[in-house]
C-alpha cells in the first residue's frame, strides 16, 4: 500500500514541477526540465523495490538503449509538426519510437556502447532539428493540460510496475523510456503555442537528455553492487554536473 501511495504521489509531483517551470520560463527551459527522468527514475526505483536490484539494473540498461528511439521520436515529431497538427505529429512520433525500440532491444548492446550511442544520438538529433525563429504569442491554455500530463505519467508507471514480472527486465526497461510525458508536453505546446514553440521545446529537451543517459548508465552499473538506495543516490548525484553545465550554457545563450 505504501508503494502504491508513493507511485500516485511522487510522479504527479515531479510532473507538476516540470510543467510549472515550463510555464514560468518558456518552452526551451520547459524542454530542459522535461529531460529529467521524472517517469523513468521512479519506475526504475519501483522495479528495484518490487523485482530486485538485478531486475532494475537490467531494465536501466534497456532504457538506455531505448533513448536512441526517444531521440528519433523527437526528431520525427519536430519535422511532422511543420506540416501537420498535433495529433498526426504525436502518432508519427510514438509509432517511430515503438518500431525503433523493438529493433534496438532485439540486439544485445554492451553498456558502454549503449551509453555512447545514446549521447551521440542527442547531439545528432539536436543538429537535425528544424531551426526556429521568434516564438508566437501564447494562446489560452486548456484546463486539461496539467491533469492529462499527470494521468499519463501515473498510468505508465502503474502499468509498467504491475506488468514487470510478465514483461521481464528488457521489455520493461524498453517501455520505461516510452515518451508518454514528452509526447503530451509536445502536443499541448504544439496545440497552444504552435509548431515553432514545440520545436523550441525540443531544442531545450535534447541537451538535458545527456544526464538522463548518465542516470540510466549509473543505475545499470551500480544498483547491484551498491544496493537500491546507494545506487539510486549515486545516479541522482550524477545528474547534477551535466544538467548544471547545460543550464549554464542556456543562460549564457
Amino acid at each position: 500500500m505504501l508503494l502504491l501511495l508513493l507511485k500516485i504521489v511522487l510522479v504527479p509531483a515531479l510532473v507538476v514541477v516540470v510543467t510549472l517551470g515550463g510555464r514560468r520560463w518558456g518552452p526551451r527551459v520547459g524542454g530542459f526540465l522535461a529531460s529529467f527522468p521524472i517517469v523513468a527514475g521512479p519506475t526504475l526505483l519501483f522495479f528495484a523495490l518490487e523485482q530486485g536490484d538485478a531486475f532494475a539494473a537490467a531494465a536501466a540498461h534497456a532504457t538506455l538503449v531505448s533513448l536512441l528511439a526517444v531521440s528519433l521520436s523527437a526528431l520525427v515529431y519536430a519535422w511532422v509538426s511543420l506540416r501537420a497538427r498535433w495529433a498526426p505529429s504525436l502518432l508519427s512520433s510514438w509509432s517511430s519510437f515503438l518500431v525503433a525500440t523493438s529493433a534496438l532491444n532485439a540486439v544485445r548492446w554492451p553498456i558502454w556502447l549503449a551509453f555512447v550511442a545514446a549521447l551521440g544520438s542527442f547531439f545528432l538529433v539536436r543538429a537535425l532539428l528544424p531551426a526556429t525563429g521568434q516564438a508566437p504569442p501564447a494562446r489560452p491554455r486548456s484546463p486539461w493540460d496539467l491533469p492529462l500530463r499527470i494521468v499519463s505519467a501515473v498510468t505508465v508507471v502503474l502499468a509498467l510496475t504491475t506488468l514487470a514480472g510478465w514483461l521481464g527486465p528488457t521489455r520493461s526497461g524498453a517501455f520505461t523510456a516510452f515518451p508518454s510525458a514528452l509526447g503530451i508536453l509536445l502536443a499541448f505546446t504544439h496545440a497552444q503555442l504552435g509548431a515553432v514553440s514545440a520545436i523550441r521545446f525540443l531544442h531545450g529537451f535534447m541537451p538535458g537528455m545527456w544526464s538522463f543517459a548518465l542516470f540510466c548508465f549509473v543505475i545499470a552499473l551500480a544498483m547491484v553492487p551498491l544496493g537500491t538506495w546507494a545506487g539510486l543516490a549515486l545516479a541522482v548525484l550524477a545528474l547534477a554536473p551535466p544538467q548544471a553545465a547545460v543550464l549554464w550554457a542556456m543562460r549564457r545563450r
